[in-house]
């Protein structure tokens, strides 16, 4: 039974995801100026006054810095657009996408939250951290919350892209590094199999799609936890939901990316986000290589991955946590010519704000070297 539904679900779901995104102009211009581009996560002090969000802004436009990509509301954003045009510089919405639910329209619909193996709602439970309060993509209330908050960020004008965070599951397997921060029922947490307190996607509508489909429900799969089709079938509910959020931006006249997961495969069994198969304009993988025990090998081998499988004419950022390299400025640098060598269409780094200036005068060297 588990191999037939796993034939069944490669021709029945995820044929519609592959479709191409109709478009009203090459959303890929955005970063067209340049070879390789140096941008961030975050944004100038907003206590301090605009002449100091300027100055600091110049700054790092000095170095080389061509885009940000702020955590703000509306009105933060269009102030930003302003300030940072005077640097030539372009503002991107970092915007959350699956772990709103803690908003106060969330809460009063106990329905749209997603529920793991124990049945448990994300409403009540919140795995590893309290900020997490993930959506389901299966319910049709939660789509349209997520879809409705994109488009209002996707009007603004002057805005760059709309930049999609935490369009995934909750995590089923953390990095290893990041496993020994979270308690486990009065011991260590380890994850060396799926633990179904942290394997979500059992919402209501997904158990009775799946069982309409395929004749039956996930819950009597004996391998569901590792099931592929099931898997698969969890995958495409968010694939789904990206690609129509990537429509809504395009008709708004704005470019879509989203941070992802350090390379595909990982993404895929860590929480379920199938990326490569997007319809994005760019892609921002997440390469922190201290959350995974990694060198920077790391860096190296997850930019190869993810280039290789992206479609063809799509784009990719390295995402570098600041924070990992220390007083390093041997690796970052490194980190730097990594992703350049494999194929990386520039690098970006969380936060913003955490670049010191050692680290932005290495950044400008190879702005300069790289954008001859």
């Amino acid at each position: 039974m588990n191999r037939l539904i796993t034939l069944l679900i490669a021709t029945l779901i995820t044929v519609p995801l592959f479709a191409q995104t109709s478009k009203t102009k090459d959303f890929s211009k955005v970063y067209s100026e340049k070879k390789f581009y140096f941008s961030g996560w975050g944004e100038p002090n907003r206590k301090t006054t605009k002449e100091e969000q300027l100055t600091t802004l110049g700054k790092w436009a000095e170095a080389g810095i061509t885009d940000l990509l702020p955590s703000v509301g509306i009105d933060r954003l269009k102030e930003l657009i302003e300030l940072g045009s005077k640097q030539n510089i372009k503002i991107h919405a970092w915007h959350w996408m699956m772990n709103v639910g803690g908003s106060e329209e969330c809460r009063a619909h106990p329905e749209w939250y997603s529920v793991n193996a124990l049945g448990q709602s994300c409403r009540d439970f919140h795995p590893y951290v309290n900020y997490y309060n993930f959506l389901s993509p299966f319910s049709e209330g939660a789509r349209e919350y997520i879809k409705k908050g994109v488009r209002e960020k996707a009007k603004i004008k002057g805005l760059a892209s709309v930049h999609f965070d935490y369009i995934r599951y909750v995590d089923v397997i953390l990095g290893n590094n990041l496993q020994k921060k979270y308690p486990y029922k009065g011991g260590k947490l380890k994850q060396d199999r799926i633990l179904p307190d942290y394997d979500f996607g059992y919402h209501p509508n997904a158990r009775k799609q799946f069982e309409e489909a395929f004749g039956i429900d996930p819950m009597d799969i004996e391998d569901r936890a590792e099931n592929p089709a099931w898997q698969q079938f969890r995958m495409n509910a968010i694939s789904s939901l990206v690609n129509e959020c990537v429509e809504i931006c395009h008709e708004e006249g704005t470019a879509s990316s989203a941070a992802v997961f350090p390379f595909p495969q990982l993404a895929r069994e860590y929480v379920r986000q199938d990326w490569a198969h997007w319809n994005l304009d760019y892609f921002f993988p997440m390469i922190y290589k201290e959350d995974h025990d990694g060198n920077m090998g790391w860096v190296e081998f997850a930019t190869k991955e993810g280039v290789r499988e992206m479609k063809e004419g799509k784009h990719l950022f390295v995402g570098i946590l600041v924070g990992d390299y220390g007083d390093n400025l041997q690796d970052f640098e490194q980190a730097i010519v990594q992703a350049h060598k494999n194929g990386a269409r520039g690098i970006t780094f969380f936060t913003i704000n955490s670049l010191n200036e050692a680290q932005l005068a290495i950044i400008k060297k190879y702005n300069e070297k790289f954008n001859k």
